[in-house]
């Protein structure tokens, strides 16, 4: 004998929309975890990039201090010189008002300037 059960239409009705209800709910609560799964991915990707950007920097800020002793072994004197100029006026910050504006002692000698007879 075949097994079959009667359910009441009542009954069926109020099972689909619950069902039905259910499916939306748990639909609902997956797009939701998915959504905060990327949020979080998008959030993890953006601060390894700022890590790796900033471990980057730093490695060519050594690299810069790690040859520069190379470099001014391979220069003239001379030449080393006027770089040590250059970053002392840089630091000192030796400025000249002409025609309104600050400009940096050295643009001011790099000028024409007029004579007096």
């Amino acid at each position: 004998m075949a097994n079959s059960s009667f359910v009441k239409p009542e009954v069926l009705t109020e099972n689909k929309i619950t069902i039905n209800s259910f499916l939306k709910e748990s639909y609902t609560q997956a797009k939701k975890q998915v959504q905060d799964g990327m949020t979080y991915i998008n959030e993890s990707v953006s601060c390894f990039k700022k890590e790796f950007y900033f471990m980057y920097d730093r490695t060519g800020d050594y690299l810069d201090r790690i040859t520069l002793p190379v470099n001014n072994f391979l220069k003239d004197l001379a030449q080393i010189d006027s770089e040590f100029q250059q970053e002392q006026n840089k630091q000192n910050g030796e400025f000249i008002c002409l025609e309104g504006k600050m400009i940096p002692v050295e643009d001011v000698l790099c000028q024409s300037m007029e004579e007096n007879y």
